[in-house]
């Protein structure tokens, strides 16, 4: 039965209406080809859901070497003349005009790495409003015409479960079915808020604190996930970490004070965490 049936029936209880159409969209998903094209000669690509999730994440890839495209996925402009909470508090007179102070900070925040963004007009979560949902096949079209291929995507673990986080990994496990090498990363600052885990770290192990059960929580939908303490683990220099604390510092309006005060610290900031995902491109690749 149709969606359009199904929302005109008298007295359908809403949950199942939704039900109806999350299900029928999961079966158009794992039908989808992506338009994406693997390639060996392409630059690598960094999929960042916002404004600031490849500089708090993946700053390491960010300053490496060699060509590497990073799109900000949920990057469109909200229609001007509505006022949220995050628009009060720092001053904005709407969320367009937060939205392009985003954009501006970001690109300086990336320019201290030598890379330029490149924004999809997808919008944000909290914009989408009751169409919450990404429709993945529209997210890939979108992104294929910024970018027609790559040799190996990034894709945000999900770790705190930021519907965006979310679906950008969904799509990277679409890649990935495709013959796409796919790395996830964990999600700054989400995945600190109990801390490292002592084996990212170094600290002493603390038996009431279990940030492994923390992390699993956000990831158990998804079979591709290699061990967990199997990941590359990237402790950032001296001189890195302190670059990315002045890029993390572009971002005025992104981030709340209590997120920027904690991340000041590169006890926190000074690590990133990637998985290299295990499918049918995992086997046939370099690693990442």
């Amino acid at each position: 039965m149709s969606h359009s049936r199904l929302r005109s029936l008298q007295g359908l209880p809403r949950k199942l209406y939704r039900r109806s159409r999350a299900a029928s969209r999961a079966r158009a998903e794992t039908r989808l080809e992506p338009r994406l094209r693997f390639e060996h000669d392409a630059p690598q690509l960094l999929l960042s859901p916002h404004w600031d999730d490849a500089v708090l994440s993946c700053w390491s890839l960010l300053e490496g070497e060699g060509e590497l495209n990073v799109v900000n996925l949920f990057a469109g402009i909200p229609s001007p003349g509505r006022v949220g909470t995050w628009e009060a508090v720092c001053g904005a007179r709407d969320s367009s005009e937060r939205a392009r102070t985003r954009i501006a900070e970001d690109a300086r925040a990336l320019a201290r790495a030598g890379r330029e963004p490149f924004g999809l007009t997808l919008l944000d979560a909290k914009y989408r409003g009751r169409h919450a949902d990404v429709d993945l096949n529209a997210l890939d079209r979108a992104l294929s015409e910024a970018v027609p291929s790559a040799s190996h995507v990034y894709v945000p673990a999900g770790i705190g479960a930021h519907p965006d986080h979310v679906s950008a990994r969904q799509y990277g496990r679409l890649l990935l079915r495709s013959g796409m090498p796919v790395t996830l990363y964990a999600d700054l600052p989400y995945c600190i808020f109990h801390g490292w885990p002592s084996w990212v770290d170094g600290s002493p192990p603390e038996p009431k604190r279990n940030v492994d059960a923390y992390w699993q929580s956000f990831l158990a939908g998804v079979p591709e996930m290699p061990a967990l303490r199997s990941a590359d683990v990237q402790r950032l220099h001296e001189s890195a970490s302190a670059a990315k604390l002045e890029a993390i510092q572009c971002y005025e309006t992104s981030l709340n004070y209590s997120v920027k005060r904690l991340l000041a610290d590169p006890a926190f900031h000074g690590f990133e965490v990637r998985w290299r995902l295990t499918g049918p491109a995992a086997d046939s690749s370099p690693a990442a």
